[in-house]
């Protein structure tokens, strides 16, 4: 008897690990959300002392004041939507705003196409009443990556690291359970979906809260178009964004790469 429960238990297990793998199978399309969250509190301090709106003196009293009055994050909600070879990044309510308090209204409400078969991305940014419509090839992103591991909306994640423009440290964590090599925003390039992004120095985050498998495709999108944004590439984007910042008084790097996610 003893021997017949030992055979049950090992085809029950055996049984059993089928369904575990087909619980893990790789994702090949679906919908993910994000969760961009901006630390104003650390971000406004950045953006005074560079655009030297208040008074160096002055920027303590400030910074107090504005803690006092103001929510310590600017938070939204984004949706990617992918298949093998094409996402779409965007908003997830359509009438998104910027921050009333944070007031900086340049490239919140990214929309953006990415197809990783052609390396090409369409993206329609808002800066101030302006929109604009770039078409360009992928980024080329040299990430580095590491052995430090985290789950994020249940799956497990590698971490890998890059620099953006020699300077700006990003972190990524991807998960090779999802083999579209995209993720939020215009960051690709990794051996998988990437599910969370770091950037310390600027204090932002973008993460995945759930991750939905489901059919789909670009025909089921509604993918950018110029209608009457301005049509440039990224080169002619930073370019007039960059004079229209000044025309602000919004000289500030923080700015300008927020507006280059």
């Amino acid at each position: 008897m003893k021997r017949i429960s030992i055979a049950l238990f090992i085809l029950i297990v055996t049984a059993c690990q089928p369904a575990k793998a087909q619980f893990t199978a790789f994702v090949n399309s679906g919908r993910i959300t994000f969760e961009r969250k901006v630390n104003t509190f650390a971000a406004m301090q950045i953006f005074l002392k560079e655009t030297k709106q208040v008074p160096e003196d002055q920027l303590g009293m400030f910074m107090q004041k504005y803690r006092s009055s103001s929510p310590q994050f600017w938070t939204d909600s984004f949706e990617l939507f992918f298949d093998k070879t094409h996402s779409l990044y965007q908003p997830q309510n359509p009438d998104i705003d910027f921050s009333k308090t944070f007031a900086i209204p340049v490239a919140y409400k990214n929309k953006v196409y990415s197809n990783f078969e052609t390396k090409e991305v369409q993206t329609v940014k808002q800066a101030f009443e302006k929109s604009f419509f770039i078409k360009d090839s992928l980024k080329n992103i040299k990430w580095k990556l590491t052995d430090e591991t985290r789950e994020i909306a249940g799956y497990q994640c590698r971490r890998a690291n890059a620099l953006f423009f020699d300077s700006i440290y990003v972190i990524a964590f991807y998960t090779d359970e999802i083999l579209t090599k995209g993720g939020p925003e215009s960051f690709n390039g990794l051996p998988g979906m990437i599910l969370g992004i770091a950037i310390p120095h600027q204090h932002i985050t973008i993460f995945a809260k759930t991750v939905t498998g489901m059919d789909t495709a670009p025909t089921q999108w509604k993918l950018p178009e110029q209608g009457k944004s301005t049509l440039v590439n990224n080169k002619e984007f930073n370019a007039t964004t960059s004079k229209m910042l000044k025309q602000f008084g919004l000289t500030s790097p923080w700015v300008q790469f927020f507006m280059d996610l």
